[in-house]
């Protein structure tokens, strides 16, 4: 058993759902409202998909920058909402800030942290101006419903030179031979390092960032092996790399560069155990993230020489300095280690590169677009998407009009049926009927991060049918049991209710809806006209789908352009209602 809400009259009704008496559908016997009541059903948060026309919502819409982005990015952003700039925010201030936010963008010094998200009320799309997304809780947002959207492409060609120059620093001992001259000194025989040419070096992590390392590697005529058990022999392959274990990686390189993130299963990844199989000549470079490595261990490898050096850009306690007593702090002053202050990604191009990509994907997000680099969401192919947006709007309004036509005879089960000539993936369709279904009970935002989870905490039954069609006349059909079936197409791009139980209309999903039965005959809907005209409501669409027999019953589907009260649809009820279904009123957005 499912609640759902509605507004009946100025009250917002919960409850669990019961049954009624009968209402035809298809010619046979369904159920209905035993009362008379009039229903309103409307969602309290934007649909799945937002339409093209809803620029009023999106300009109400505010972004929150707790740390620098490039002016390009932030002209991106104020194309279409309000970007404030509030640099330096303290963890409790944060917390006051983020009720007023649809959206924030940060970098890796912002801790989006579960009580941060749970706070904002308003928040849709957490944008990460980079690629790790270890300072975001994850499954808090996913759990409200919140996108989370990275800028991966941005700065990896200047992530890949910057672990290139770690690699040279160290391999050269660049660090202690400028200090050196520096503090007065020229001892050139301290400061022999080695060749890179012929050398063999381990990339633990072969995506975007590790193949580009990979490549410059090879150009120094270095040779690389690699670990990944993400990335397949043929692609190793392709790369011209050589793929083996995490052992015999630390076991048979000269040099290991990390390329990973930081996660339950990359965390001390580079432990005491992996570290006591590499050569006494080794060199470990970190431009990942703080935390793959184990630091304790590592620190206790420069200590007894187990190990040559480190060249790290990223740690555990960022900035180390700021407890001198971390084990941070010690790898970062140690005379074996040259370090930098998480430098991977600062350079003026790469900077503006991520400042673009990251306010674009957070731009198209809240304007209700599925971006490419979801992290929380399922992967789909852009080419994909693009024919099934329309289809996840009609799903997410049938569901709607389904939910709100059945009323309380509606139980925790709702089929849906996929009537296409193709089989599609069907994810972001259900995200689409879970959240019309139910958004109006909830507080949250339902999208297609969390639409599964939202539906089985709620007890919502969703079971999918297929039906592959032999001509092209997609369509899709919503049926609770006990309730009208309500089928619908997408016509000229837009969501079209084709089916409602035994009566076939041909109405657009937009706007207010208002539904009723009357008695088939002359005369009805002129007097609901002149009713509705007499109070002030504009009529854009009335439109009748007839039942199978003349002079029965007919369902009425009326359009208007304001919303009316439970006085009003009360006022129809009388005037031209039939007890088989009160006047439903449906919104939308």
């Amino acid at each position: 058993m499912v609640e759902f809400g509605f507004v009946v009259g100025a009250e917002v009704v919960r409850g669990s759902l019961t049954r009624g008496k009968t209402l035809l559908t298809r010619g046979r016997s369904v159920t209905s409202l035993r009362s008379r009541s009039t229903i309103v059903c409307t969602a309290l948060q934007p649909p799945l998909v937002q339409d093209v026309d809803s620029d009023k919502d999106i300009e109400k819409m505010s972004v929150l920058l707790p740390e620098k982005l490039s002016a390009e990015g932030i002209a991106i952003l104020q194309e279409e909402y309000d970007v404030n700039i509030k640099y330096d925010l303290t963890p409790e201030q944060l917390l006051e800030q983020i009720p007023m936010y649809e959206g924030i963008i940060v970098r890796s010094g912002t801790k989006v942290t579960r009580e941060v998200i749970e706070a904002g009320k308003r928040l849709k799309v957490i944008g990460r101006a980079g690629v790790g997304v270890d300072n975001i809780d994850l499954n808090a947002a996913t759990e409200r419903g919140v996108l989370v959207v990275n800028a991966p492409t941005g700065n990896c060609v200047a992530a890949a030179e910057h672990a290139i120059a770690l690699l040279c620093g160290v391999s050269r001992l660049l660090s202690p031979a400028d200090s050196t001259l520096k503090n007065g000194g020229w001892d050139r025989s301290k400061f022999v390092g080695v060749s890179l040419v012929g050398k063999v070096i381990a990339v633990v992590g072969l995506g975007r960032i590790g193949r580009e390392v990979t490549k410059r590697c090879q150009g120094l005529g270095m040779n690389v092996i690699a670990h990944d058990p993400f990335t397949s022999q043929e692609a190793a392959t392709s790369l011209g790399v050589r793929l083996v274990s995490l052992e015999a990686a630390a076991a048979e390189a000269d040099f290991l560069t990390l390329h990973l993130p930081l996660t339950d299963g990359t965390r001390d990844m580079i432990d005491s155990k992996i570290l006591s199989l590499m050569k006494p000549t080794m060199n470990i470079i970190n431009a990942a993230r703080g935390g793959v490595i184990n630091e304790e261990a590592l620190l206790e490898a420069l200590e007894s020489g187990k190990i040559m050096g480190a060249g790290l850009d990223c740690f555990l306690v960022e900035p180390p300095n700021k407890d001198p007593d971390s084990v941070s702090y010690k790898l970062s002053i140690h005379s074996r280690v040259l370090a930098t202050p998480h430098l991977g990604a600062s350079t003026r191009e790469a900077q503006e590169d991520v400042a673009i990509e990251i306010a674009t994907n957070v731009k198209n997000a809240l304007s209700g677009d599925l971006v490419p680099t979801m992290v929380n969401a399922p992967s789909i192919q852009k080419e994909q998407l693009t024919k099934l947006l329309p289809f996840a709007l009609l799903a997410e309004r049938l569901g709607r009009l389904a939910m709100g036509i059945a009323g309380p005879a509606a139980a925790g089960e709702v089929v849906i049926s996929y009537n296409f000539q193709k089989p599609v993936d069907t994810r972001l369709l259900r995200a689409g009927l879970i959240k019309g279904i139910m958004q109006p009970a909830l507080d949250m935002q339902i999208s297609i991060v969390n639409a599964d989870g939202v539906a089985r905490k709620q007890g919502l039954k969703v079971t999918e049918v297929t039906n592959l069609q032999s001509k092209d006349d997609n369509s899709i059909s919503v049926e609770f049991k006990g309730a009208p079936i309500v089928e619908g197409r997408v016509i000229s791009e837009k969501p079209t209710v084709t089916r409602i139980g035994q009566f076939l209309p041909d109405l657009r999903l937009d706007g207010y809806l208002l539904l009723y039965v009357h008695d088939d005959k002359p005369g009805q809907m002129g007097k609901a006209g002149v009713y509705l005209g007499d109070r002030g409501f504009n009529i854009s669409y009335m439109t009748i789908a007839r039942g199978e027999v003349p002079g029965g019953r007919s369902l009425v589907l009326t359009g208007l352009d304001s919303k009316p009260d439970k006085e009003v649809l009360d006022g129809i009820f009388s005037l031209v209602g039939h007890p088989e279904l009160a006047p439903v009123l449906i919104e939308f957005n």
